[in-house]
């Protein structure tokens, strides 16, 4: 079966035409055919159409072979092109060769021609492959997600694909190819020294390492390195194959998850210990108020007592920060504007920081509101006001702001906040001693303290940070060494509805602590239980008291009198206090319940926030605390 062949001949004699269209026919080809004898006529033939092959007559009136061979290859055409000619000599033919012939043969040895085109068709057809291959490869390189390059040891750029230059924020290869690795894109030259110097790269394998690059705009970038190194014979680095990937975010959130871990496992020490801290707690303040009140004034053993409730109200302090900055705290929030805050704790800061450092308040009349704990909130700005103060040993200048601010709720999600785009500023700026980077790192990890031993918890800014995360915000810090420092903490902003409704419901009007209702009292730890008792005994309450809710309810259906109140434990084994107020609601179902726990994982805390329309009391409690609390629960007392 004869092969198809189009076939250019740049001859002058038809008839020496001829005889080239039957000799490739001979050889089993189809040629289709165009002669052409000017150079005029062969650019028109180029135009025209492509072509498998090229024969070239070396000697023609006004037009060569050789000149034919130019124009060909002055195109930058790989068309297989041979030389025939009646006569030829060495010379011709080196000329020939080195103006981009392929072969030559002779008029009178055209059997010669049939292989010469079967070997240069063949040869073509690779080269076109390996063209194709090669552009394929090229498109690939250009179009990877990841950047891609070739760079010398002194650290010049052979080559960079596309990925790799927007990963460096430049407009156009030619931009990067004109950098310096060291110079231009490592953010500290040594690093890459130090890379180079490990010599662990092979010609084999890739090496993976990470670095700091620096962006265009100096943005720095934290980059993964998978390195070939290739060689000389004499094994030296010719040149290095590298693929890059942008790793920034990545290990931005590698580092979140680790300080959440961190927060999570000290968190769930704290809640571990929460419970029987609390409780012990909750014996001691509770034993030294009844003690209190016992003792006259002028008793000498008050003082005692005094400090031993001072030292227990010192760690139940401690127990609370634990839980605030581990965010398992229990909130109490309500809609709460910042200037009103800051101005109620105003006097309370002047003491704090001393006459050697102005306090200034810069409070926007227009900020918004923001649903918070109170308490918290202004366990916040004592925590940063006394931080300021310690930065300032010669006095100073403390500034407190509140504006109203606006974030992309992308950006807020990505700071672990609640993904709204209206906040609300609270911020606290000191001309302090400043902090490096290193310490800034830092600041947020709990018992982390720059403060001399026995100075400091290093809980305060933990505090800080776990308080604003719990209530939906996040914090921004800036600080320099010499410059002081300024923290931003931004809470999500209510909207106008829920301000005009906080506005509309008034607290109740204060009323008596004192009671005659029956209080159901239940709770596992006897010792707890037994200074409860006493202190709603005091109050003018009759209490009925139970270990565990199975005898609870076995005093609820045997009371012949009323149960006005069920005070009950959260977690206790066998019937929890949950489970025990619904098996109770069935019983008596105007008995009213109030919850306690000193856990912070329990049945009443939904995301660490208390639920709505639930009550519940915090332990370690103190007399006055509980006797409210019932009171608060029973409503108003009735008169006798």
């Amino acid at each position: 079966m004869s092969v198809p062949i189009r076939v250019l001949l740049v001859e002058d004699s038809e008839e020496d035409a001829l005889l080239l269209v039957r000799e490739l026919k001979r050889g089993g080809y189809e040629p289709a055919h165009e002669r052409v004898a000017t150079e005029v006529a062969l650019a028109a033939a180029l135009d025209r159409q492509s072509w498998d092959l090229v024969i070239g007559d070396h000697s023609m009136p006004g037009f060569s072979g050789i000149a034919a061979l130019v124009l060909v290859r002055g195109r930058g055409l790989d068309i297989p092109f041979i030389c025939v000619s009646g006569t030829i000599t060495e010379d011709m033919a080196v000329a020939a060769m080195k103006a981009g012939a392929n072969d030559w043969v002779t008029k009178g040895q055209l059997k010669r021609l049939v292989p010469a085109v079967d070997r240069e068709l063949r040869e073509a057809k690779g080269r076109a492959t390996l063209r194709a291959t090669e552009a394929s490869y090229t498109t690939l390189v250009d179009h990877a997600p990841v950047g891609i390059y070739r760079s010398t040891p002194d650290g010049t750029f052979l080559a960079v694909n596309t990925a790799l230059v927007h990963l460096l924020g430049y407009g156009s290869a030619e931009d990067v190819l004109h950098l310096n690795l060291s110079r231009d894109v490592y953010a500290d030259p040594a690093e890459r020294q130090r890379l180079l110097d490990r010599d662990t790269y092979t010609d084999r394998e890739y090496d993976e390492v990470e670095a700091t690059w620096k962006r265009k705009d100096g943005r720095l970038l934290t980059v993964q390195l998978s390195v070939r190194a290739v060689r000389n014979a004499a094994r030296q680095v010719e040149y290095y194959e590298t693929f890059v990937r942008d790793v920034t975010e990545q290990r931005r959130l590698q580092t979140q998850l680790v300080q959440s871990q961190k927060m999570e496992a000290v968190g769930r020490l704290a809640g571990g210990i929460a419970h029987d801290f609390n409780n012990l707690l909750t014996v001691i303040t509770t034993s030294c108020e009844l003690l209190l009140e016992d003792l006259a004034p002028a008793d000498p053993k008050r003082e005692d007592v005094e400090q031993v409730r001072k030292a227990a109200d010192g760690a139940a302090a401690l127990t609370r920060q634990l839980l605030a900055f581990s965010r398992q705290q229990v909130l109490t929030p309500q809609i709460v504007d910042l200037g009103d805050v800051v101005a109620g704790v105003e006097k309370m800061l002047r003491r704090v920081i001393g006459e050697d450092v102005d306090l200034v308040t810069v409070l926007g009349s227009d900020a918004g509101a923001v649903k918070a704990d109170v308490g918290q909130l202004e366990q916040v700005l004592m925590n940063l006001a006394v931080n300021a103060r310690d930065a300032m040993p010669t006095g100073g200048k403390l500034t407190i702001e509140t504006a109203n601010v606006e974030h992309d709720p992308d950006y807020a999600r990505e700071q672990e906040a609640a993904a709204v785009s209206r906040f609300v500023m609270l911020a606290v700026s000191d001309t302090g001693i400043g902090m490096d980077e290193a310490t800034k790192a830092k600041i947020f990890e709990p018992f982390f303290t720059t403060k001399e031993l026995g100075k400091g918890t290093g809980l305060g800014l933990a505090t800080v940070y776990g308080i604003v995360r719990q209530s939906g915000g996040f914090i921004w810090v800036y600080s320099e060494p010499g410059m002081g420092t300024t923290f931003k903490i931004y809470l999500p902003q209510v909207g106008e509805g829920a301000v005009a409704a906080a506005g509309a419901a008034k607290a109740a009007p204060g009323t008596s602590r004192r009671g005659t209702e029956t209080v159901l009292l239940v709770e596992d730890a006897a010792a707890v239980r037994a200074v409860t008792h006493q202190a709603l005994a005091r109050q003018g309450y009759t209490v009925l008291d139970a270990p565990n809710g199975a005898e609870a309810l076995r005093i609820a259906a045997s009371h012949p009198g009323p149960i006005h109140l069920l005070l009950t434990d959260v977690v206790m084994p066998g019937l929890s206090g949950r489970q025990l107020s619904d098996q109770l609601a069935r019983l008596r179902p105007d008995t009213k319940v109030l919850y306690t726990s000193g856990y912070t994982d329990d049945a009443v805390v939904r995301h660490g926030v208390l639920e709505s329309g639930i009550a519940y009391l915090q332990k370690p409690f103190t007399v006055d605390g509980l006797a409210r609390k019932v009171r608060e629960v029973l409503g108003p007392a009735i008169p006798d």
